[in-house]
């Protein structure tokens, strides 16, 4: 009797691109988000795909952020500081895909797909704050004592990912990142030492699937 049955080899590994913008929340910003100092980021991932709903992700991602007192009300304007900085993140990101399923259908063959995710994960990031002051009594208040540059961080990500093709993937994203840290704009205790800084990364992810979908059968002979 011969029992005839198909092994599918699965696309475990994707590499990935991200390209978008950055946002930054903190001293130097009044509002939640300031639209007004959106700069860019960019960066590389590669995901593991544990199952259609769980996936695991690595990050590297690089940008700039900003913040000035010129976009806040009055009374913060007379203040009249500024910063800009570099940040270099590296996260790991856990993925779940509530809706995904298998990238194969019934027939075997690649079936598109769109699948909504949410993500949390840890990370680290460094920074290097550039702090501007429009008054001469200002600057000698920074750097601040204890400033640090590296903190800790939480990526709290939501996005949405179209299959479009066997091997490539188109994403769309935004991430907060928590830190641990007061110093992303290079102001703490002449700010709001009290609450730590946070930036957003949101954008368009574009991945690269390897490996084949297509059937291999073997037979099986009593």
């Amino acid at each position: 009797m011969a029992i005839p049955f198909q092994l599918w080899s699965q696309q475990k590994v994707e590499l990935g691109a991200f390209g978008g913008f950055a946002n930054y929340q903190g001293d130097l910003v009044e509002d939640p988000i300031d639209v007004s100092e959106t700069k860019l980021s960019y960066g590389v991932f590669l995901r593991y795909n544990f199952s259609d709903k769980l996936k695991l992700r690595g990050n590297f991602m690089y940008g700039y952020i900003s913040g000035s007192d010129n976009n806040a009300s009055e009374a913060f304007k007379e203040r009249g500081w500024s910063f800009n900085s570099k940040i270099l993140e590296a996260t790991a990101v856990a993925e779940y895909h509530p809706f995904g399923k298998s990238r194969t259908g019934e027939t075997g063959l690649f079936a598109r797909q769109v699948s909504p995710y949410v993500g949390l994960g840890l990370g680290m990031v460094t920074f290097n704050p550039n702090v501007v002051v429009t008054k001469t009594s200002d600057a000698g208040l920074f750097p601040e004592q204890g400033e640090k540059t590296v903190s800790a961080s939480i990526p709290t990500i939501v996005g949405v990912r179209a299959d479009l093709f066997e091997f490539f993937s188109l994403g769309l994203e935004v991430g907060w990142r928590f830190t641990f840290n007061d110093y992303l704009d290079g102001v703490s205790q002449n700010g709001n030492p009290d609450r730590n800084d946070l930036y957003v990364l949101a954008g368009l992810t574009a991945s690269f699937h390897f490996g084949h979908i297509e059937p291999d059968f073997n037979f099986d002979k009593e």
